[in-house]
């Protein structure tokens, strides 16, 4: 019975403070005592709603960098991979074009020599047999190839063939020490022997004559062998870089820098049957402009003047 009292006392007593609550709340219209627990109570759980947001927001940013990072990726991917696809055609063209300018350039010297020509394709290089410098062709007995045989570029000899198969071909390249070609002077009738010194930019000329007149600048062309083989005549060979003359000697030699960059080479062509009539000078590259003080000083020549 007591206890019955007592928590009846108790609940009176919270009803009242309560009602006495909302009268003070109702009164002071937001000011007062409940007004200051609502904003202390603001005040403590401000700070954690603003860390829960930027914690939030956080999040939200960090997906959306880590998206934009993924993209930026990919398009770096996309662009590198067109990129490489750009330079491999890029690539693809220029080589396309220089084969078609050494091919080109071999039409027109076999055209202009009337030589009867095999085209063929460097596919190795090498020293091979009793030679220090050779390289072999993608043509052999199949194409009407045999030995000793001339060989030539867009620019002039390379060398002549000293082993063939079925499909293939070994070549002595002009740069090799056992080379030697009979060969002139262009616009001149002196003769003499080109050889090789195993030094791919640069060859040996003797000249039979030692009182002869040879000059820095002359071109020097294959003489031609008895058939054809293993020179043809007219083929430019290089051009003299400079001239040594010893008393007493015989004859008189020169260095001549050949025509064709032998370390580079690609497409070339055999010679399978020997011109009707001897080309002379007319594939030789023409003479370099050299000023006089004659020429030099009179006025330029107008198209058409002689």
């Amino acid at each position: 019975m007591k206890d019955s009292t007592r928590i009846r006392t108790v609940l009176s007593v919270l009803m009242l403070l309560s009602l006495t609550l909302v009268a003070l709340e109702l009164r002071n219209s937001g000011f007062g005592f409940t007004n200051s627990i609502r904003i202390n109570t603001a005040n403590i759980v401000s700070p954690f709603q603003k860390s829960a947001r930027s914690f939030t927001d956080s999040i939200q940013n960090f997906g959306s960098t880590w998206r934009e990072i993924n993209t930026a990726r990919e398009l770096v991917k996309d662009l590198e991979s067109e990129n490489l696809e750009l330079k491999e055609k890029l690539g693809n063209t220029d080589e396309v074009r220089r084969r078609a300018a050494e091919l080109d350039a071999l039409l027109k010297i076999a055209g202009l020599g009337t030589y009867e020509i095999v085209p063929a394709r460097v596919i190795a290089i090498g020293a091979g047999q009793d030679y220090s410098w050779t390289v072999s062709l993608d043509v052999g007995t199949i194409d009407g190839i045999t030995e000793d045989m001339t060989v030539i570029s867009g620019q002039g000899l390379v060398g002549r063939t000293i082993s063939v198969t079925e499909s293939t071909t070994l070549v002595a390249l002009l740069a090799d020490p056992s080379s030697k070609v009979g060969a002139r002077i262009g616009g001149k009738s002196e003769l003499g022997f080109v050889s090789g010194n195993g030094l791919p930019g640069e060859l040996e000329f003797e000249i039979f004559d030692p009182l002869a007149e040879i000059n820095q600048g002359d071109r020097i062309v294959t003489w031609g062998s008895n058939g054809g083989k293993p020179f043809v005549s007219g083929v430019p060979i290089g051009e003299v870089i400079s001239v040594k003359s010893s008393p007493g000697l015989l004859t008189k030699s020169a260095k001549v820098k050949p025509y064709v960059k032998l370390s580079t080479l690609d497409l070339v062509s055999v010679i399978v049957e020997s011109p009707r009539i001897d080309p002379r000078d007319s594939l030789l590259p023409p003479m370099p402009f050299v000023p006089t003080p004659t020429n030099s000083s009179s006025p330029a020549a107008t198209p058409g003047q002689n």
